[in-house]
């Protein structure tokens, strides 16, 4: 059965400037046993940037959740939003997660009325758009736009939905530099336009990067049959060692890809939400054979 992000995927694929549109990333949600199956509301909303080497796209937007039997450190990434790295090691999440298994598990996307994204090159108003019910588990609705713009500078805006109670909200912050010389090894990312990045063989693979804020977070995310997530300081280097790699190795033996994610994270509060973040996701990316 297809896992439900692949399903979300293809149900929301990802669409022009002002359409509104499903994350392109993330992975699959976490089921286990120790899985939060306590009732608690969320929202994010969020600037991504993305460099595969064909020039860097730019994408906004906002989710916000009730969720029901869902781990946590597996929620955003579940509906398409940045990942949520580990303090610290690595995290793996199967790609194929089946949350029709799981009769605790839901997902409710919050409707907060319209949401306005600034910079200084971008104004979108992102409304909301309605999912389609995934076996019960994730509805609800999405906000997300596409651009080229850049932009240090964001604010957001919300304008609250009155029948649910859930309040207007303005949130401002300015996002980190994109990441600078990153190195797999000796390999410097992103690589060639449609290139694919060979990982080596054997060993422990080291990911380097010019250094940004000791408030920063860094993730560096395998995705191909499954999905590793790791976590590190943003102080310039992240090592895996060798059991790690030769996980990544085998997750990605058929394919997938490898990002390496610079995160700020600035808290805001909602009426009528637990918990809310803007966040900011530079990223490099790679597709691995």
């Amino acid at each position: 059965m297809i896992g439900v992000l692949r399903l979300f995927r293809i149900v929301v694929p990802c669409l022009g400037l002002g359409a509104l549109a499903a994350a392109c990333t993330g992975a699959g949600a976490d089921t286990s046993a120790d899985a939060d199956v306590s009732s608690r509301s969320e929202g994010i909303v969020f600037v991504e940037r993305v460099d595969d080497g064909s020039g860097a796209r730019v994408h906004v937007g906002g989710r916000f959740v009730r969720a029901t039997g869902i781990a946590a450190d597996g929620l955003w990434e579940l509906v398409g939003a940045p990942p949520s790295p580990p303090p610290s090691g690595c995290v793996e999440r199967t790609a194929s997660a089946d949350l029709a298994d799981s009769v605790r598990a839901e997902v409710q996307l919050l409707d907060l009325g319209a949401i306005t994204a600034r910079s200084e090159s971008l104004s979108t108003r992102m409304v909301p758009h309605r999912l389609p019910d995934l076996w019960n588990v994730v509805s609800g609705v999405v906000y997300g736009a596409d651009g080229d713009g850049a932009g240090a500078s964001w604010q957001f805006t919300g304008t609250g939905d009155a029948a649910s109670g859930r309040g207007a909200f303005d949130v401002a912050g300015s996002a980190p530099e994109p990441l600078g010389d990153v190195r797999l090894g000796d390999q410097p990312l992103p690589s060639t336009v449609g290139a694919a990045w060979l990982l080596p063989r054997q060993g422990a693979i080291s990911v380097r990067w010019s250094h940004g804020s000791v408030a920063d977070r860094v993730a560096v995310v395998v995705e191909g049959a499954g999905t590793l997530t790791c976590g590190a300081r943003d102080d310039g280097s992240l090592d895996l060692d060798g059991a790690t790699a030769d996980r990544a190795r085998e997750l990605l033996r058929q394919g997938g890809t490898l990002a390496v994610h610079r995160l700020r994270t600035v808290p805001f509060t909602v009426r009528g939400v637990d918990r809310a973040s803007l966040v900011f996701d530079q990223a490099v990316r790679v597709r691995v054979q």
